[in-house]
């Protein structure tokens, strides 16, 4: 009979003869069952999260969980412009969120969740209202960054080289001052004949518990072994 009742939160967009015409609320109406026909969309607002990968800056790969809100806000565009307007917004949400979080360190993308949201929320209005898109209400929230458990273990096997190479440069270090030192010490026995004296005396006073010390005279062609007990 060409009724058409609309339910809220439902609105019926009418095509006739394939184009786009009015907008019904939600009550009853008469279409002509002949020309025209009726689509439903909700006008509700609708909630959806997405995992987005993240490149982080200075490399770290990371996952975020992203929710986000929006509501068809014009019927006609959503159903005429697009294909699917929720899902070229979920698309557009993984490529606003990504594009903005590479820019921070992992430290960074958790300190600055809210900031990255509220930009994100401002950017998908904006193209939304470019883009014919019908939607409106956006709102984002983002979660902490995490890793896979293959990554976890990925990145604190480089900690630990890192340590280990750490250490060993400090190591390296030490070393090479010991090494100075004794050269300072080799230099100044070498020109100071009553210092190897005082530690050749004093060598022999070290060997109070007993034990036995290796004497090396540069200008002999022998080593002179002291002994204590």
């Amino acid at each position: 009979m060409g009724i058409t009742i609309i339910r809220a939160p439902f609105v019926g967009q009418v095509f006739t003869l394939g184009k786009p015409g009015k907008v019904l609320q939600p009550g009853i109406h008469w279409v002509s069952p002949i020309i025209s026909s009726v689509v439903r969309i909700s006008t509700a607002l609708q909630t959806q999260e997405v995992d987005i990968d993240v490149i982080t800056k200075g490399g770290t790969p990371t996952s975020i969980k992203v929710g986000y809100t929006a509501r068809v806000m014009n019927a006609t565009q959503a159903l005429v412009n697009v294909e699917n307007a929720f899902q070229t917004l979920r698309v557009s949400v993984i490529s606003v969120v990504s594009g903005s979080a590479n820019s921070y360190t992992i430290d960074q993308l958790a300190e600055y969740k809210s900031q990255i949201a509220q930009s994100a929320a401002q950017e998908l209005q904006e193209l939304s209202k470019v883009n014919g898109w019908g939607l409106g209400s956006f709102q984002i929230a983002i979660g902490d960054p995490s890793m896979t458990d293959e990554l976890k273990t990925i990145l604190m096997r480089e900690e630990a080289v890192k340590r280990e190479n750490a250490a060993n440069v400090e190591k390296a270090k030490n070393q090479l001052e010991v090494a100075k030192q004794l050269a300072n010490v080799a230099s100044i026995l070498e020109d100071n004949p009553f210092a190897r004296e005082l530690l050749r005396l004093q060598m022999i006073s070290d060997m109070g518990s007993g034990g036995k010390v290796i004497v090396v005279d540069s200008e002999s062609k022998g080593a002179a072994f002291l002994e204590h007990s």
